[in-house]
């Protein structure tokens, strides 16, 4: 059985250097610390070597077309190791552009490679148990001993070995030893399964809103050329009324804009005036139902880049929220 094993560097591939905490390690290095596995064959495949927060849109899309080169090479699973910062932007990108089933597993660390009691290796066995179990849990983060779908995942702590939640829609699996216990299949994703992945996306930005806030950041947004805005709203979706005008302005420009909330957890929805949800709907903007941020900021890329001119963006993004049908 052959996996691949795809490095992109980030802490588990890293070490206290005189600056700081430095990638260091190789994927050589990460194929060391997996115990022997009869009937594995495990491929290192070393793509790159930054923190994920040094990582671009294009460069996490050229890392998806590796993982879909090595799947076609013949690997039956593969394994991507990633910096935790931006991992949920990655998954997401996962788990849209591979089918629901895939056998593609993104871990990291939370401790760097070269403490005593570092997480990389234990999560790194468990990635490769969950990606090669009998049965496909589909594209999956696994870290501390969960999996949850790539599409949901989001980082929910800067520092504990659980970092990562599935949101509402909980754990995929629980890997303890390297025996899997599934619990759940995604509902989500898939989506552009069958699409070519671009070599970038349209620029999306993301704004959150504070109390007090005026329009000043989404305004300077557009003038910079976003091709689409996320406004992470508060509440269930709400905004004040000189948020509203740049969002009106935005829309006016033909900037999609999409509304999530700063909670990141719990659904949008249009329901008060005065600048609120109801008023947002009519200014033309759309609803990210429970997506987060970031995520909501991939799916809007997304959309923009895959969407045709006649049908816009707003249906593209409601199956991404509804678990529509793949393109």
């Amino acid at each position: 059985m052959r996996v691949s094993l795809v490095s992109t560097g980030g802490t588990i591939a890293s070490r206290r250097g005189e600056l700081g905490l430095e990638v260091a390690d190789d994927v050589h290095d990460l194929v060391a610390s997996l115990p022997t596995t009869t009937g594995i064959q495990i491929v290192p495949v070393d793509f790159s070597g930054r923190p994920s927060y040094g990582l671009s849109i294009a460069d996490m899309l050229a890392a998806v077309r590796c993982v879909q080169a090595e799947f076609d090479s013949g690997s039956y699973a593969v394994v991507l190791t990633h910096g935790t910062d931006t991992l949920e932007e990655m998954a997401f990108l996962c788990g849209q552009y591979f089918p629901r089933d895939a056998r593609l597993v993104l871990t990291g660390a939370q401790r760097a490679a070269d403490v005593p009691d570092g997480d990389g290796a234990r999560n790194l066995a468990d990635a490769v148990a969950v990606a090669t179990a009998d049965v496909p849990v589909g594209p999956a983060i696994v870290m501390g001993g969960t999996a949850v779908a790539a599409i949901e995942g989001r980082k929910v702590h800067t520092s504990s070995l659980v970092a990562f939640s599935g949101g509402a829609a909980g754990a995929s699996a629980l890997v303890e030893a390297g025996v899997l216990l599934p619990l759940s299949t995604p509902s989500r994703g898939g989506l552009l399964a069958d699409l070519p992945v671009p070599d970038d996306l349209p620029r999306v930005d993301l704004v959150t809103l504070s109390a007090g806030v005026d329009g000043t950041h989404l305004l300077a947004s557009v003038e910079a050329g976003a091709r689409g805005i996320v406004v992470e709203a508060f509440g269930s979706g709400n905004a004040n009324t000189a948020t509203l005008e740049a969002v009106q302005t935005a829309v006016g420009k033909g900037i999609p804009v999409l509304i999530t909330s700063r909670t990141r957890n719990g659904v949008v929805r249009p329901v008060y005036g005065d600048g609120g949800g109801a008023d947002l709907e009519r200014a033309g903007a759309i609803f990210a139902g429970d997506l987060t941020g970031s995520r909501a900021r991939i799916a809007l890329a997304l959309a923009l880049a895959h969407s045709s001119a006649d049908d816009g963006v707003a249906p593209l993004v409601h199956r991404m929220i509804t678990a529509g049908a793949p393109c």
